[in-house]
């Protein structure tokens, strides 16, 4: 046993040293990735304690507006959660000739719908590194802030039997819009359909889809100047929906993690299954929660969209994703 732990040692500190995506914000970019319709840019985090006899799952972390991936995987702290956990990260990256703001584009059609643009991009993405790495199929998930949680869902909803879990912070519900004009509209002003109309779009793009649905994380402050709270209510709506319960929580609970400002809603389904948690966030803005630190339950960095909030988001969506220990 010892004579192992001394190899997988030697194993980290040659990955460390040797590996070109260290000490470059640890991403390494891939530009010939396969089917790139949506021309979109991939980055990838190896976690630095990868086993190859092991299949490992993939998280893949798309970025607000006017971020980048290098952005997003400081910001958020994923990358030292998947070099201590053992999963992969994929950031995919906007470029400005898709998007002067460098927002993915949530809100057309083209882009969002499965098997165009760049939904269809990122899917390639996940293939490529399927192919490459030993990820576990069964175990792929989803995060989002901002734009980038917008086209969460929509990745959710295009291929629902891939993803297993979408962190959604500051997004909208699928098909909340299909041109530039309403994207703006909704999200200053939340678009409101029945729970059925807004599952039905999510069925359209996959009618003979018998499976079931990826659990949804949302995460919204209710202080936020850029996306509409009410937005992250009609979400769920569409997700409690495609899993067949209501959208009243079953359970809910006040000063999460003794913080006064956070309260968990927490969706079952039928049996008893976790399908929704809802974190609803009191004098948060249009930021994701962090809490700079070398604790187990701390990371992330402060940046135009994180704010030092005590609470280490990201460590407590990874444990909503059935990752890492409880």
């Amino acid at each position: 046993m010892k004579k192992n732990k001394t190899k997988i040692s030697l194993v980290v500190f040659l990955i460390v040293v040797f590996n070109p995506a260290f000490g470059q914000n640890e991403l390494i970019e891939f530009k010939g990735f396969g089917y790139n319709p949506g021309n979109l840019g991939m980055f990838v985090h190896v976690p630095a304690t990868t086993i190859d006899s092991i299949k490992h799952p993939l998280i893949i972390a798309l970025h607000g507006c006017s971020q980048y991936a290098s952005t997003i995987s400081k910001e958020t702290g994923w990358n030292k959660l998947a070099d201590e956990y053992g999963f992969y990260m994929i950031y995919p990256q906007q470029r400005s000739i898709n998007n002067p703001s460098n927002c993915f584009n949530w809100f057309r059609e083209n882009d969002i719908t499965r098997g165009l643009g760049e939904v269809a991009s990122i899917r390639r993405m996940i293939q490529f590194a399927v192919q490459k790495y030993p990820i576990d199929t069964n175990q792929i998930f989803v995060y989002g802030l901002s734009a980038g949680a917008a086209m969460a869902v929509a990745l959710m909803a295009d291929y629902p039997g891939l993803i297993r879990a979408g962190a959604i912070l500051a997004g909208a519900p699928y098909k909340a819009a299909t041109n530039s004009a309403n994207g703006l509209a909704t999200m200053i002003n939340a678009k409101e359909k029945p729970a059925q109309e807004w599952g039905l779009l999510v069925k359209e793009q996959n009618p003979e889809y018998t499976g079931s649905y990826p659990k949804l994380i949302v995460v919204q402050g209710q202080s936020d100047p850029v996306v509409n709270r009410n937005n992250a209510l009609e979400l769920i709506k569409q997700w409690t929906w495609l899993h067949q319960t209501d959208s009243i929580p079953d359970m809910i609970e006040n000063t999460f993690q003794n913080q006064k400002d956070i309260t968990k809603h927490t969706y079952f389904d039928k049996n008893s299954n976790i399908v929704v948690v809802f974190y609803k966030i009191d004098h948060l803005g249009h930021k994701l929660m962090i809490d700079p630190g070398e604790g187990e339950m701390q990371g992330g960095k402060t940046g135009l969209f994180a704010v030092d909030k005590d609470f280490f988001s990201t460590y407590w969506i990874m444990l909503d994703f059935g990752l890492g220990k409880k």
